[in-house]
């Protein structure tokens, strides 16, 4: 086992995966410039013959998801319309690559059945007492391993003191040989390479049963790790390919603690060099993609809960969203008309979860908006580091550790742990409380656990409230003690 006497302080306020269009022809090259195009199928199937047709203008199939009639395709640029039109495609469109966040690093020394007085970084666990009434929800459940939450992230740290307890055989990798675009070439494809190369998605998992010197929210329930990001991007195609994998495997619960935002009207593209204006068409193919996805997954009895994104957004307001996407990447090039949805948080039938602080307070950097949120749970808050940084007193805030006050403390892919902030840290702590009331009641639908989440696992609120938390604030001993 692998032993690390630091913690990892994450200085990162982004921790949602932001998204990207990935435009064929960028470069202003003519000829054979290839491209990645997502395509859906009028059918939940992949129509025989298709291969050869992509072949015959030149391109591949480089990945399939035929449970829900999606593919992705690598092609040349101009062949993008005769695409388009191919018999049985109901859509498609430059694939959306979903981006991994920069993160800095900071080392700082900390000491090295359930029990909160066993668990040498308890102390510095604020997040986990407050959803769990200081470790009273303990005391009426802390799950088992015949309800499985599955992690659609980055991986875990399979060999982690504080999450090998709990982690379960089938864990998969679905990040192709190459990589993102065959820019990666230390991915070998392979289905077992499931190990995390961020920290993102063994903080997740830490969250969620963390088992050691850290507790999670369900410490002895069962994960699974579905790993859909290397050191780069990944692709629409991987991530619902895995909650599909997820759904088949028999997972209660998806939890998924990345999102960006699909377009649904059109893109633009203008090269820096020739100033050439190129309609990108729009991610009608992608959007409907994560709803098929959905939709499976549900069906198979799978709960999806998501995280909202850290943009500070109002993401029921379109203009708002649309404004933060044209100064985003307008520096990219791109432009975009229309209406901008935060995906996966806007699909009908996931739970949408925003992020607060300390004292129930909605995070500064968490999305929000009315019929958007379904409820809040503690990701950690960024004013006192925003404040430090904005002062010109940050190495104070770093010396003085006054991120333990605001950021998350969980597990990290290097054997040690990490604070960090983000609805990427809200999401898991409700998966990890869908997941005890499954193994509290028995299996039930999504939709009654759903019902179930809402109506027992909150502290409510109501009015305007409601546009910030949805049903109100995660409380993991509300559920369990009734």
């Amino acid at each position: 086992m692998k032993r690390l006497s630091t913690v990892i302080v994450s200085i990162i306020l982004l921790l949602s995966f932001l998204p990207a269009v990935s435009a064929a022809g960028a470069k202003g090259t003519a000829g054979a410039e290839m491209g990645y195009y997502s395509v859906l199928f009028k059918q939940n199937s992949i129509p025989e013959g298709f291969q050869k047709q992509v072949q015959s203008l030149g391109g591949e199939v480089v990945y399939q998801v035929p449970e829900i009639g999606f593919v992705q395709v690598k092609a040349p640029s101009e062949a993008f319309s005769n695409l388009r039109g191919l018999a049985g495609v109901s859509a498609a469109n430059p694939s959306i690559a979903w981006k991994l966040p920069k993160t800095h690093e900071i080392k700082a020394a900390v000491p090295s059945s359930v029990d909160t007085g066993k668990a040498a970084l308890w102390g510095l666990q604020w997040d986990i007492q407050q959803i769990t009434n200081n470790g009273e929800s303990y005391k009426l459940g802390t799950g088992s391993h015949h309800v499985v939450v599955g992690i659609v992230d980055t991986g875990i740290d399979r060999d982690h003191p504080d999450l090998v307890k709990n982690l379960l055989p089938g864990s998969k990798n679905f990040v192709p040989a190459g990589g993102f675009q065959g820019e990666e070439p230390a991915e070998t494809g392979d289905p077992a390479a499931f190990d995390d190369k961020h920290n993102h998605g063994s903080h997740v998992a830490g969250s969620i049963a963390g088992n050691g010197a850290m507790l999670g929210t369900a410490p002895d329930i069962g994960i699974r790790a579905y790993r859909v990001f290397g050191t780069s991007s990944a692709e629409t195609a991987w991530i619902v390919k895995a909650m599909i994998a997820a759904a088949n495997d028999g997972v209660d619960v998806i939890s998924m603690s990345l999102g960006g935002f699909d377009v649904i009207g059109q893109a633009f593209y203008v090269d820096p060099e020739t100033g050439k204006k190129t309609n990108l068409g729009n991610d009608v193919a992608d959007f409907q993609a994560y709803k098929r996805a959905v939709n499976y997954v549900t069906n198979k009895g799978s709960l999806v809960v998501v995280a909202a994104g850290n943009e500070g957004l109002n993401a029921t307001n379109k203009k708002e969203v649309m404004e933060y996407l044209n100064a985003e990447y307008a520096g990219n090039g791109l432009s975009f008309v229309g209406a901008g949805f935060e995906v996966p948080g806007s699909i009908p039938g996931v739970v949408t979860v925003s992020a607060t602080g300390v004292n129930d307070v909605l995070a500064n950097y968490s999305n929000y908006g009315p019929g958007f949120i379904d409820m809040a749970a503690v990701g950690g808050d960024a004013r006192v580091y925003d404040q430090a940084e904005a002062e010109g007193w940050f190495d104070e805030y770093i010396a003085k550790r006054l991120y333990e006050k605001e950021f998350n403390l969980s597990a990290n892919s290097t054997g040690g742990w990490s604070w960090m902030i983000g609805t990427s840290m809200a999401a898991p702590k409700v998966s990890a409380v869908a997941a005890l009331l499954i193994d509290k009641y028995g299996k039930m639908s999504p939709a009654k656990l759903e019902d179930l989440l809402y109506k027992t696992a909150v502290d409510p609120v109501s009015g305007t409230d409601k546009k910030y938390f949805g049903a109100g604030h995660l409380n993991a001993y509300n559920a369990l003690n009734r």
